[in-house]
């Protein structure tokens, strides 16, 4: 080899190692970015196989709801190692559908149960099969709404596609807002009315199943007024976790005023069987003598004043005008 292919030699090699040195360098990091690419689920993965998932807690594809057919019910009929029996059929407008072999049969106001057991009966009976294993499920309701009103956040209609309780509904329309109290009204076709406590301990008296058609309506929470020779008189929206005592009331209005008749504070009280004027002594309360009592929704405190000792005792009546044109605060603990 001469001098001149040496040095084409040495200059092929001497850029060869480079390109391969930079090639080698590079290798580690596009594997990885091409790995990152590939794994769905992650940030920045746009994978086919990703699933989005809308905020509705009641909706679903497929369920096994125990709640009357009716119509305009889409329904997916199985029967197992028979595909031909298989059917995906709509009820119609007389409640009715038509199935393979079997013909027509009326299955309005069935549960997706009962309507397992009619067509096994109907394939036994007819002789088509000996021990056919029937699958009835209800791929979409039409009509199966429920209502809710009062105070939650988004009021509305809610499909029922499937089982749920009185929470579920209330989950779904945003929650209870600020003013929501523990009363919540079920009516229900057929059934009349339903008062629910959501205070109740008792899950099957405080959370009870909602029906299609159910119209359920949450009361605005209980409201106590103190009135008179305070800082601040108002209505406090009371939370409904919690209840409040007469001097926890007072403390809300900033206290009593120096001129307040302390001796001769005022409870007006409604009860079913008419109102009640109850004498309440605060200095007697503060030095534990008496009871603090605990408060109720729509109890009226009026605190009279001794500059206006000699105009005489108000009326039950001129306090309740009075209650209706203060201000509203919320109590939060």
């Amino acid at each position: 080899m001469d001098a001149r292919e040496f040095s084409r030699m040495a200059l092929l090699v001497g850029v060869m190692v480079p390109v391969l040195a930079l090639a080698q360098t590079r290798e580690p990091g596009t594997q990885q970015a091409t790995q990152s690419q590939s794994r769905p689920g992650q940030a920045g993965s746009n994978s086919a196989n990703e699933v989005s998932y809308t905020g509705d807690s009641l909706s679903t594809a497929m369920t096994g709801i125990r709640a009357p057919l009716g119509p305009g019910d889409l329904i997916d009929i199985n029967v197992f190692d028979t595909p031909e029996l298989t059917q995906k059929i709509r009820v119609n407008s007389e409640g009715k559908i038509k199935l393979a072999l079997i013909g027509e049969i009326g299955v309005q106001g069935m549960t997706p149960d009962e309507l397992e057991r009619l067509i096994t009966t109907k394939l036994v009976g007819g002789h088509f099969m000996k021990k056919p294993e029937v699958a009835v499920f209800v791929a979409e309701y039409a009509g199966q709404m429920a209502y809710i009103s009062g105070e939650v956040v988004r009021p509305g209609a809610y499909s029922l596609l499937r089982s749920h309780r009185l929470l579920d509904l209330i989950a779904v329309s945003g929650g209870l807002s600020a003013r929501a109290g523990n009363v919540v009204t079920i009516k229900r076709q057929g059934e009349g009315v339903m008062h629910v406590d959501l205070s109740n301990q008792d899950p099957s008296r405080s959370n009870p199943e909602i029906m299609p058609g159910d119209s359920v309506s949450v009361e605005q929470a209980g409201i106590v007024y103190v009135l008179g020779d305070v800082e601040r008189p108002g209505g406090f929206m009371v939370d409904r976790r919690v209840t409040l005592s007469v001097m926890q009331a007072l403390a809300l209005a900033e206290g009593l005023k120096p001129s307040a008749g302390v001796t001769k504070v005022r409870l007006i009280r409604t009860t079913d069987s008419g109102r009640q004027d109850i004498s309440l002594d605060v200095k007697l309360i503060l030095k534990a003598q008496k009871p603090d009592l605990t408060l109720q929704a729509g109890d009226i405190i009026y605190v009279p004043s001794t500059l206006l000792r000699g105009m005489g005792r108000l009326g039950i009546q001129t306090i309740l005008a009075t209650a209706s044109g203060v201000a509203i605060y919320a109590y939060r603990p």
